[in-house]
């Protein structure tokens, strides 16, 4: 009585032939529709073959008593095809059978032992556990409950509430893990005896990594430090925010600084930040051993770094194994050897193993000498013009780009040169006069002229177009030459000329000047490059932007 109950009806059509039917049905005589149902309903319903439809409707009895009911009927075109069986109802106040048995029964009448019983010995997963919520103001009931739950692996919320009751901390710990409404509220991180929130764990933080990350500038620029791309900003600002709710970093935390501060190009930041590492406190020290190996290779210590990466030979994760073998190939580059890739998924390395290896044509002029490349030419006319290296690359970063722009000025000095038709090259010197300043050197033959600018210094530099690198060696040791400082211009489709990016060369003498996490590199046409050694002079490059 006054209980909402709800019949379903089914119509189920065995034959392969669709039929149309009409199906009737209507709620005890006496009872009262519920959820906008009816006394009578007639549904009109297309069956296809070997198809089911259910119908649902609710009422309640207002009163005790017996209560009938007309059967569900279903018929086609007028005629009966078939009936349920009739039904009565009797309505009571109170049960007259009772099952002792059930969970409803036993969790508001069963002792405390069968109780426990119950949940011991039936699926917890599908039961109400919150019915025996007045039963846990009993401590005792209390604990052995939680502890048969906990064994169960089930969990509520309603039941663990009661802790903080107890004052048991560690059922109160279980109990705030769940309490969004606590654990939401107190910041990123939090760390107590009674409640410890993990952004890792919870999902809040999680740490990227960033592969390349190229940065524009390698100094700052202003009295503000910038980070150009977005998405790397954001993670920054995340871990910044997750640092500011603990009193003191972990290990772990200073690697992640140590990490992003590197792709910031903060080097000397980074390095005090790893002197801060315990290598004790942390889980695993490959992560460690691989910043190790990057900040030895960052202060010239190629020896530590390749004894680290060593030790990682047949190290069995795949990834790993190729990135400290990286490091190995790149210390036997230093040493001489040539550029080697061992990863064939990594585009820098790849690109750096073809420019390596890659064919030039190209006249230059290195060491007060002039070498061209040249066929089917018998002589060129050569023009020699001083320039100022500051000035011009100031003005103008594209000093080379001087293909007739000396037409209407009296060159210094001007000789022809006579090249020999069976070989394809010839050197020459500079006259003894212009040794020792920067030259303009411009070369006229079979109608075309072409331009390079001779800089009194000790540098031999290699730019490889095709991927974008250039490579800074010693002229006389042909040793690489760390830490030179590379800075780069770029011309754009527009016309307009701009800052590209600028930096260092690394201990193999290599720099990347086409790569940046941005698109700007699909707009420019043509680069030049300052290349600048406090002890081996400066000069000036220009170089194509690679192929796409």
């Amino acid at each position: 009585m006054q209980t909402v109950y709800g019949c379903e009806v089914v119509v189920t059509n065995p034959s392969s032939s669709s039929r149309k039917l009409d199906v009737l049905f209507e709620i005890p005589v006496g009872a009262i529709p519920v959820l906008s149902g009816h006394k009578t309903t007639s549904e009109y319903l297309q069956l296809k073959g070997y198809n089911t439809e259910t119908f649902e409707f609710y009422f309640y009895f207002p009163v005790v008593g017996t209560y009938s009911q007309f059967p569900v009927h279903a018929s086609s075109s007028e005629q009966l095809l078939a009936a349920a069986n009739a039904v009565e109802f009797r309505v009571v106040k109170t049960l007259s059978k009772i099952d002792t048995t059930s969970w409803l029964y036993v969790s508001q009448n069963g002792c405390t032992d069968q109780v426990l019983k119950y949940l011991e010995n039936n699926n917890v997963h599908n039961l109400d556990l919150s019915k025996v919520a007045f039963r846990m103001r009993d401590k005792s009931m209390f604990q052995n409950t939680i502890s048969l739950l906990r064994t169960r692996h089930q969990y509520d919320h309603t039941l663990w509430s009661y802790a903080v009751m107890h004052n048991l901390p560690a059922e109160i710990s279980e109990y705030l893990d769940h309490e969004n409404r606590v654990n939401t509220v107190v910041g990123m991180y939090l760390a107590s005896p009674l409640l410890t929130i993990d952004p890792v764990i919870r999902q809040t933080y999680e740490h990227m990594e960033y592969r390349p990350l190229v940065n524009a500038r390698a100094h700052q620029l202003g009295a503000k430090r910038q980070i150009l791309n977005d998405r790397f900003y954001a993670q920054y600002n995340r871990l910044l925010k997750l640092l500011s709710y603990k009193q003191e970093p972990s290990s772990e935390d200073y690697l992640a600084v140590v990490y992003y501060l590197l792709l910031q190009d903060r080097v000397a930041e980074a390095i005090h930040r790893f002197a801060k590492v315990d290598t004790e406190q942390l889980a695993t020290r490959l992560q460690y051993d691989y910043f190790d190996c990057y900040l030895a290779l960052s202060q010239g210590d190629s020896k530590r770094a390749k004894a680290i990466a060593v030790k990682y030979e047949k190290y069995p994760v795949d990834r790993w194994h190729k990135i400290f073998n990286n490091v190995v190939r790149q210390v036997d580059e230093i040493g001489g050897a040539g550029a080697v890739a061992t990863d064939v998924d990594d585009q820098n390395q790849n690109q750096t193993q073809l420019a390596a290896t890659e064919p030039g044509f190209d006249f230059k002029v290195e060491s007060g000498e002039v070498i061209v490349d040249y066929q089917n030419l018998s002589s060129v006319k050569v023009n020699y013009y001083k320039i100022d290296i500051e000035l011009l690359f100031s003005r103008n970063p594209f000093v080379q780009n001087f293909d007739g722009g000396f037409s209407f000025i009296k060159p210094n000095h001007s000789n022809v040169v006579e090249l020999a038709e069976a070989r394809n090259s010839h050197k020459f010197t500079l006259p003894d006069e212009l040794k020792s300043s920067n030259v303009l050197v411009e070369i006229v033959g079979a109608g075309q002229t072409q331009t390079r600018a001779y800089y009194s210094h000790a540098l031999a530099v290699q730019v490889i177009q095709k991927y974008g690198q250039v490579q800074v060696l010693q002229t006389k040791s042909r040793k690489p030459l760390g830490t030179v400082y590379v800075k780069v211009y770029a011309q754009l489709k527009d016309g307009s000329i701009k800052f590209y990016k600028d930096g260092y060369t690394d201990l193999r003498g290599r720099f990347d000047y086409a790569s940046l996490s941005t698109g700007d590199l699909q707009s420019v046409v043509k680069f030049s490059l300052l290349i600048s050694s406090d002890r081996n002079g400066s000069m000036v490059r220009e170089a194509m932007p690679p192929l796409r």
